[in-house]
């Protein structure tokens, strides 16, 4: 399934008091921005322009207490490619497709 058969596509979201812990837990955490502040400005910008270009958008909102264990699950590591997973499980999950 493509992410234009999704009925929402997902996107990888954090709370702030989960943001500094996650960065930490991610093998590529040094990659995202070193501020909460600085992601979301990023990622509200990406969510704002998918929106307007008509996609449905839902949070897959990360907590850093289970992520990990999801990801062991699947075999994954806790980095981007996961995360982007996770994201698009959660948005098959919310809209009935998984």
């Amino acid at each position: 399934m493509t992410e234009s058969q999704l009925a929402a596509t997902g996107i990888a979201w954090f709370r702030p008091e989960d943001y500094d812990r996650c960065r930490q837990l991610f093998v590529d955490g040094h990659k995202l921005p070193e501020t909460y502040e600085e992601w979301h400005q990023a990622a509200q910008r990406i969510h704002d322009k998918l929106t307007a270009e008509g996609h449905r958008i839902e949070r897959a909102y990360i907590d850093p207490k289970t992520f990990p264990a999801w990801c062991a699950a699947r075999g994954l590591n806790v980095d981007a490619k996961a995360r982007m997973q996770f994201a698009s499980w959660v948005a098959r999950v919310e809209h009935g497709k998984g």
